[in-house]
């Protein structure tokens, strides 16, 4: 049988030169094989809810964060007229990300951060990044939604009239439809202290067994005169406060039971007061502005969809009726 010298230096050359070529073949196959947009799999779930930073007159900072590994997702935007909208409006926006204007960057930290940690101007001492990847293109998508109520006890559903929320009534006529009106007939009464707030038949409609003191099919949240004395509820108010309700306005009816004077109809109780105006009627605006982005390039991973995820506010809208000259 013919056997090898494996001294031989020959022989020795051939084997480590077949070598190479197989460890270089191994290596253009796994760059290759790396060389699809992926380079490395990435999770970016996380949970969605997204806090903002304020304190910036500039700019939104926009994030999400997350614990194992510890971890922020951050968007920052310019702080424009327009992208103020996104907050107070229901709208759409695309913004194109480009390491200026509009910014996505991940990064991961030494622990876990803390509330608010992200937004302050100078970051905690122990807070440190440990790695730090910003994405270089992609498109952010944004929807806004809005949702109004004036909290005044009667669903907004059912305030919409006829129209829908397309062409809501608008029973006073003052500009503001009902279901943003706390205030529904503009008698300075707000609607809240005028239907069933009691819920004495348990069906939890304030509707149902509304209050109507004068009986003429008008309930007490739509008429704007309570008792039908021949003066506006408004005006029954001796403490020239915009307030019927005021300690001043407390009278004794026929059995000697303290009432309001603009519920009572007497001739006792029926001198009409100075015009002090109207209230100022408030309601609360929900913003949800949501956050898509795509085909974000990072260096470490090109992402084709993420669903950013929500960042909810609300706040109070006082409504301001236009006056004419």
């Amino acid at each position: 049988m013919e056997r090898y010298n494996f001294t031989n230096p020959l022989f020795l050359f051939k084997i480590v030169s077949m070598i190479r070529r197989i460890l270089l073949l191994i290596c253009f196959a796994f760059i290759v094989a790396c060389d699809d947009g992926d380079i490395l799999t990435i999770d970016l779930e996380f949970d969605g809810e997204l806090a903002r930073c304020d304190n910036n007159i500039n700019s939104y900072l926009l994030y999400d964060t997350r614990t194992s590994p510890n971890e922020a997702l951050m968007l920052i935007i310019d702080r424009d007229d327009e992208n103020e909208l996104l907050f107070t409006e229901a709208t759409t926006s695309t913004l194109t990300i480009d390491e200026n204007n509009t910014r996505f960057i991940l990064r991961s930290y030494n622990r876990s951060i803390e509330s608010d940690e992200l937004c302050d101007e100078i970051p905690p001492g122990d807070l440190n990044i440990v790695e730090d990847y910003e994405a270089d293109s992609g498109t952010v998508n944004i929807t806004s939604t809005i949702i109004d109520d004036d909290n005044d006890g009667i669903p907004s559903e059912d305030e919409y009239g006829p129209g829908g929320i397309d062409d809501p009534q608008d029973s006073d006529g003052d500009g503001l439809p009902d279901y943003k009106d706390d205030d529904d007939d503009n008698d300075n009464v707000r609607t809240a202290l005028e239907i069933d707030v009691a819920n004495a038949d348990g069906d939890d409609d304030p509707l149902t067994n509304g209050l109507d003191t004068d009986e003429d099919g008008t309930l007490d949240y739509l008429d704007d005169d309570d008792d039908d004395d021949g003066v506006l509820t408004r005006l029954e108010d001796a403490s020239i406060g915009q307030n019927p309700r005021a300690q001043e306005n407390i009278v004794a009816d026929a059995e000697d039971i303290d009432t309001y004077r603009y519920l009572y109809n007497h001739t006792s109780a029926n001198d009409p007061y100075e015009d002090s105006g109207f209230i100022l009627s408030t309601y609360t605006r929900s913003v949800t502005t949501s956050f898509i982005i795509e085909n974000a390039g990072f260096d470490i991973i090109n992402s084709t969809y993420i669903d950013y995820g929500d960042f909810e506010i609300s706040y109070t809208v006082t409504y301001v009726p236009e006056t004419t000259d």
